[in-house]
């Protein structure tokens, strides 16, 4: 919709900005003084020749360049589901796409998303969600995602939210979807979150967080279901916000656990009984529900996008380098990426990286993800405990 009220994307790296045209929001609210993670070691990952398998016509009829930026390859029967666009500069409707792998394909699914950019898509009982980042719909109509929950794509006007950045299960049988309210009369639109428990006919608001004078950037950018209980927590609320968690009848919050300082839905999975996330500050984040430990302390570079194939192990991209774990702590340098990396889809051993800016896909020759030894293992580190004193 255009409203971002003075809205600008995080500084994702820290000299990838500037080329993706991308500016930052202002450093974080001054916090207590955090212990200093152990730097990884310093082994140079290794440098694998690149192909490119196509690009997308979709990105590229968006008509800025940012906007065609590939941000996430989701798998699903084969083919990648593509996520691109920009919701800061706009450009337009997003038409739900494929690329085909084996035949170096592109289609479309026959449903435009009346959002500017898709960013991720969320897979919920074997069916695709993706939310509507930024709706290009009416101010005054509901908002939601698109999904294939019913055997065809179909987009779903839900609730009265202004932007939708996840969406999620609790139980299995309920939906989530979170992002921000519609900044009403009164002024306070901020961080909300929606649940349906009947299927996603009806939805109520259970979850806000907003500054006591709002200022339109007060969002949940997140939402993630561990052992039983919902996390998510507010960005930009300008007195803070803690870790709110809802165990399937009460809210309670973690005001001592920071654990995913992160403005990309993407770059937050579920992962071994984990939540693993990028912390700008930090690098990726474990957390358990207790604890949140920096696990691939940042090297100048913040992940940007996770993917987890299926077989046995989680993937990250950062610009700088390829990274894989098997349990989520201990972290394996596979590769280093590739010259405009932004988003990592891997499919049978294949790591394949979408480009920023140029609606690119491309594969890393010679590399079988699956197999691979890696090179610079980065150990986990001293892990904060939510009442330990310490901030995480």
């Amino acid at each position: 919709m255009g409203t971002h009220r003075a809205f600008a994307r995080p500084l994702l790296a820290a000299v990838a900005v500037a080329a993706a045209g991308i500016s930052c929001l202002a450093v974080a609210p001054a916090q207590a003084k955090r212990p200093t993670p152990p730097p990884p070691t310093t082994a140079t990952p290794p440098t694998y020749p690149t192909s490119v398998v196509g690009v997308s016509p979709q990105a590229m009829a968006k008509p800025n360049e940012s906007g065609r930026t590939i941000r996430s390859l989701t798998m699903d029967n084969g083919k990648f589901y593509v996520g691109y666009g920009d919701f800061i500069v706009n450009g337009g409707p997003t038409k739900v796409s494929t690329f085909d792998p084996v035949t170096r394909e592109f289609a479309e699914s026959g449903l435009t998303a009346p959002t500017e950019e898709i960013t991720t898509y969320r897979r919920i009982n074997g069916k695709l969600y993706a939310p509507w980042t930024d709706p290009t719909g009416m101010p005054s109509a509901n908002q939601g995602f698109s999904t294939n929950e019913s055997g065809t794509w179909t987009n779903e006007y839900k609730a009265p939210a202004e932007h939708v950045f996840d969406v999620a299960t609790l139980t299995g049988s309920d939906l989530w979807m979170v992002g921000s309210a519609k900044n009403v009369a009164a002024g306070k639109g901020g961080a909300a979150a929606y649940r349906s428990t009947d299927g996603g006919t009806s939805w109520s608001m259970v979850a806000s967080d907003t500054s006591i004078t709002e200022v339109g950037r007060e969002r949940y950018y997140w939402a993630a279901a561990l052992n039983g209980k919902m996390y998510m927590q507010a960005e930009a609320v300008q007195e803070g916000a803690p870790l709110r968690v809802f165990d399937g009848t009460t809210w309670t919050t973690m005001p001592d656990v920071n654990p995913c300082y992160t403005l990309e839905t993407r770059a937050v999975e579920v992962f071994k009984g984990k939540i693993l996330c990028t912390n700008y500050t930090k690098g990726v984040v474990a957390f358990d529900g207790t604890r949140a430990t920096t696990v691939l302390p940042t090297t100048g570079w913040n992940v940007l996008d996770f993917d987890i194939p299926g077989d046995g192990f989680i993937y990250a991209l950062s610009p700088g380098a390829i990274y894989r774990s098997a349990d989520g702590m201990t972290w394996t340098a596979l590769a280093k990426a590739p010259d405009l990396a932004w988003a990592i889809g891997v499919h049978q051993g294949t790591v394949y990286v979408g480009q920023r800016l140029n609606g690119t896909i491309v594969k890393l020759d010679g590399l079988n993800a699956t197999t691979a030894t890696g090179t610079g293992t980065t150990p986990g580190t001293t892990p904060c405990k939510g009442k330990s004193g310490k901030t995480c």
